[in-house]
């Protein structure tokens, strides 16, 4: 995963990157995502919504293919 990389050199804030998650997981099904996608994210192109897509294919088969470990995060004790 590389969180240095833009998408199409747009700068994506917290609130952009969670409604791009939110839509794609609510619509993923639906024929028009992309179009989906653009009414949610007004201020981005379909160019930097694909390119965002796209990266986050990467990042998901990096992580999938031992690529990028997993954190290691400290056992929580009842």
């Amino acid at each position: 995963m590389n969180t240095d990389r833009t998408c199409n050199n747009s700068f994506w804030t917290k609130e952009e990157d969670k409604l791009f998650d939110n839509t794609l997981a609510t619509k993923e099904d639906n024929n028009n995502l992309l179009e989906e996608m653009s009414k949610a994210l007004p201020g981005k192109s379909v160019d930097d919504i694909k390119d965002h897509y796209n990266i986050l294919i990467e990042d998901i088969n990096a992580i999938e293919f031992g690529i990028v470990p997993l954190p290691n995060y400290p056992e929580i004790q009842n």
